[in-house]
């Protein structure tokens, strides 16, 4: 294999790895949006909010557009 090729070949193995490393950083950190996302949806609807009010609620807490007043 000549050089050249193989640095490619390296350059592209390392951006694969970056690539791979940012998916599973992303896929942990919507994951962890998600357990908080539910876990406050039980809260609100434990301290009495309907499942639509707890619905808004948590929506407008992780979409940054806070809560609407319908």
């Amino acid at each position: 294999m000549e050089q050249n090729q193989l640095k490619k070949l390296m350059e592209m193995n390392e951006n694969n790895e970056t690539l791979e490393t940012t998916f599973f950083e992303m896929r942990r950190g919507l994951s962890l949006i998600a357990k908080q996302s539910k876990y406050l949806f039980d809260e609100c609807v434990k301290e009495g909010f309907t499942e639509e009010q707890a619905l808004t609620i948590v929506l407008g807490m992780f979409s940054g557009s806070g809560v609407r007043n319908d």
